[in-house]
Formats: C-alpha cells, sequence, structure tokens
C-alpha cells in the first residue's frame, strides 16, 4: 500500500507530458489565443452594430411658431427605415396641424393657409434617395462593408494564433525535453570526474599518482560543473516557458517538476515526415492562407475607401417625395396631395475630393504591395523549408555518428588510463567530447523539430 501511495502522487494531473497534452492546454487556456477569440466576437458585434445604422426607427420633431397671427404647432411622427440601396429611406406616420387663430404659415408643407377650423391631421408616406453622390456607396454602406471585412479578418487571425500558439507551445516543450537531456549529460560528465577525483586523491594518498594529476582532475571538475549550471539554468528557463502553455483548467501556469514523466524524441525522426505534405502545389496554399487572406481583404478595403472618397466629387442630388392623406373630415383642408422635395449640393472647390482620393489610393498601392510580399514571402518559406527539413534530418544522423564515435573513444581511452596505458588529459578530453556530441545530438533533434513544426503550421489552412 505504501508504494501504491508513492505511484498516485508522482503520476501529475495531465498524466505524462507530451506535447499534443502541451498544445491542447494551450489552446485551451493561453491569454493570447482568449483574447483572439473576444477579437472576433468584437468583429461579429461590430458588423452587428455597423447594421444598426440601417434599423427601423421612430423619428419625431415639433415645431411651434409664436409670432403675429400664425401662432400654431406641427408635430410629425413617422417609423422611418434605411435602406441599402441608393441612399435612401422609407418613412411612415402622421403630421398634425393645429392653431388657435384658424390661420396658417403658408410655408407649412400643408399647401393651403386653412381660414376656418383648427386642426388638420395627416397620414404621410414618403421615400428620400440620392441620385448622384452617394448613388453606388454612402458612409454607412461603406462603414457596413468594412466591418464584414474586418470582421473576417479577425477570424483568420483567431485561426492564425491558434496555428503559431500550437507551434511555440510545442516548440517549448521540446526544448524543455532538450534542455532536460543537456542538463543529465553534464551531470554524467560531472559525475565521472568526481569518481575519478576521489579514485586520484586515494591514489595520491598511497604515494601511486602525483599531487600535480589531482590538481590537473580537479580543473577539470570546476569546468565541469560550470557547464553544469549553465545547463541547470537553461531548464528553469525552460520550465518557466514551457508553463505559459501548460496550464490548468483555471488557465494558470503549471511549472514541471524535475520527476515529471514526459514523451522523448521519436527513435526514427524520419517518420515524422512520413506523413507530411511535401509536394503539395503552393499556389493552392496561398489561396487558403488565413494571412494571405487577410492581405486581400485589406485591399478590398481600400478598394471601398477609394470609392467612398470619390463621392465627395460628385454634386448631391437628394429627392424626397412624400404623400399627404387627410384622417380628419375636415372640408377646409385638401383631402390628399403629393410633395417633391429637391435638395442639389455642388462643390464648387475639389480639395476635399481630390485630397480623399488621393490618399485612399496611396493607401490602396500599400495594401496591393504588402499582399504581394506577403504572397512571395510565403512561396520563398516554404520552398526554404521543404529543403530544411531534409538538411537538419541530416544533420540529426551525422550528430549521432559523432556522438557513437566519441562513446567508442571514450570506452577505448578509459581503458588504456586504468591499463596504465593512457593519461589523463586525454580521458578527459575524451568524456568532453562524448558529452558535447551528445549535446549537440539533442540540440539537432530540437532543430529538426523546429523546423518540421515552422512547416507544419506554414502549409496549414486552419480550416
Amino acid at each position: 500500500m505504501k508504494y501504491f501511495f508513492i505511484l498516485m502522487i508522482s503520476v501529475p494531473a495531465f498524466g505524462a507530458i507530451s506535447p499534443t497534452v502541451v498544445k491542447d492546454s494551450a489552446l485551451k487556456y493561453h491569454p493570447t489565443v482568449i483574447a483572439a477569440l473576444e477579437k472576433m466576437r468584437a468583429g461579429e458585434e461590430a458588423v452587428r452594430g455597423a447594421r444598426g445604422a440601417f434599423d427601423t426607427r421612430i423619428v419625431s420633431d415639433y415645431r411651434r411658431q409664436t409670432k403675429h397671427d400664425w401662432n400654431s404647432t406641427v408635430s410629425r411622427t413617422f417609423l422611418e427605415k434605411p435602406l441599402r440601396v441608393a441612399n435612401s429611406k422609407i418613412y411612415a406616420g402622421s403630421e398634425q396641424i393645429s392653431n388657435a387663430n384658424g390661420k396658417f404659415s403658408p410655408v407649412y408643407n400643408t399647401g393651403n393657409p386653412v381660414s376656418t377650423g383648427q386642426v388638420g391631421n395627416y397620414s404621410v408616406l414618403g421615400l428620400k434617395l440620392s441620385l448622384w453622390k452617394n448613388f453606388l456607396l454612402d458612409p454607412d454602406r461603406a462603414r457596413f462593408k468594412n466591418a464584414k471585412y474586418e470582421a473576417k479578418r479577425v477570424e483568420a487571425e483567431k485561426r492564425l494564433t491558434d496555428l503559431d500558439i500550437g507551434r511555440l507551445g510545442q516548440l517549448a516543450y521540446w526544448e524543455w525535453v532538450t534542455a532536460n537531456k543537456v542538463k543529465n549529460v553534464y551531470e554524467e560528465l560531472l559525475k565521472n570526474g568526481e569518481t575519478r577525483n576521489e579514485y586520484l586523491m586515494d591514489r595520491s594518498a598511497k604515494g601511486d599518482t602525483a599531487k600535480i594529476v589531482v590538481t590537473e582532475n580537479e580543473q577539470y571538475v570546476a569546468n565541469r560543473k560550470g557547464s553544469l549550471q549553465a545547463a541547470k539554468e537553461r531548464l528553469l528557463r525552460a520550465e518557466y516557458a514551457l508553463s505559459l502553455f501548460y496550464r490548468d483548467e483555471n488557465a494558470l501556469p503549471i511549472i514541471p517538476s524535475s520527476t515529471e514523466a514526459y514523451e522523448d524524441y521519436p527513435i526514427k525522426l524520419s517518420a515524422l515526415m512520413e506523413n507530411l505534405d511535401l509536394n503539395s502545389n503552393i499556389d493552392e496554399l496561398m489561396n487558403k492562407r488565413p494571412d494571405l487572406k487577410n492581405l486581400a481583404l485589406n485591399v478590398e478595403k481600400t478598394d471601398v475607401d477609394l470609392e467612398l472618397a470619390k463621392q465627395d466629387l460628385k454634386p448631391q442630388i437628394d429627392v424626397t417625395t412624400e404623400y399627404y392623406q387627410r384622417t380628419q373630415a375636415n372640408i377646409t383642408m385638401p383631402r390628399d396631395y403629393l410633395m417633391v422635395l429637391a435638395q442639389i449640393n455642388v462643390p464648387i472647390e475639389r480639395n476635399l475630393g481630390n485630397g480623399n482620393i488621393a490618399a485612399a489610393r496611396a493607401r490602396k498601392m500599400v495594401a496591393q504591395s504588402e499582399m504581394t510580399l506577403g504572397q512571395q514571402s510565403y512561396k520563398f518559406e516554404v520552398m526554404a523549408l521543404r529543403q530544411s527539413l531534409h538538411l537538419r534530418l541530416e544533420q540529426v544522423a551525422q550528430s549521432e555518428i559523432e556522438f557513437t564515435k566519441a562513446k567508442e573513444l571514450v570506452v577505448s581511452e578509459t581503458y588504456k588510463f586504468k591499463s596504465g596505458g593512457g593519461n589523463l588529459y586525454l580521458v578527459n578530453l575524451r568524456e568532453e567530447a562524448q558529452a558535447n556530441a551528445e549535446a549537440s545530438f539533442h540540440e539537432s533533434r530540437l532543430a529538426f523539430m523546429d523546423t518540421l513544426l515552422s512547416y507544419q503550421a506554414l502549409v496549414s489552412t486552419a480550416e
């Protein structure tokens, strides 16, 4: 029962740490992912807010004239619906006109002054639209279009964030694994030096070995302690870096312990490339990439801005048509009538329009240049990483050969030293060469995983 209890408390809450566990944890709880999700929601709500410019509304106004005999009031209440065409709106409601003296100002849109009767009530149906400026595009429609583009952009940014955080989380995991292995390498190297130091001190005490040999070995031990401290410092940083991605259900970082179980590197790294897409058409990948889609969206947004800027050079011709029908029996007032209002606004100076158009065109050129550079950079990066994967794998193979040969030299030199045919300098040199070769082997595997993860994230469309 005692041993069972020890086993139970040594198992971490998430089980053995693996790159998949870290990735899943990061995609659920990493603050950057959560922030990207909120940005996506904000983009969706911004679209709804921009759509609100076309919401149905109640509009009411009240006018009162108090001068001379025309002591009258006019009140209008409408239900108004803006439309997404020709900068237009339709509305329906009522108009009420009253005057205690029975006289009405001729400026009122009832058309006829009334000499008798005190109240006139009309139902009104109206339409207002633009015939030139703002006919094709107006600020509200432009804002709505750009809001939809922005919503698509932040949605793509969310997918890119998932790709990037997933990659960084797995890379932090493999850095932590590598740091563990490098630390173990230099711990073993130091242990060998300290064991040899005890052996040499015993021989020196018996007079079989000169004191200078012990001093020389102590120098090697000191150097190895320094290397171990550097490896421990790297591991410490790797643990904290990993904890940014490896989190509990409360999104709090988990710092892995020194006894944490973890998934090691695959024995054959080449197996990871068997199911890797290395031959797909790059142009097809470019059409699906979220980041490149965003660059295209930026161009489309500048098209909207440019078209809106062009409206500033056009004459404004707005037409309003209102149909009035009497709702109260009053023979002194007309039964119904039609009112047409035309408003014209012609720009004389053109600084506003020309300035806005030039600025919009410049922004469009910037967006197009950024899209071109983004496409070229993506294509070259995919091509470079495809070649780098094979080179990285070859580096791993060569590092493993170097490590194997270094171990053989250590075995041979140690045997010679114990047999009295070698010397301390060569033994230490061989051991340190083996340790460095082993560390280099682990580093080469980390470099391969970095390239592999980068390529996987680059060719993924995350859709």
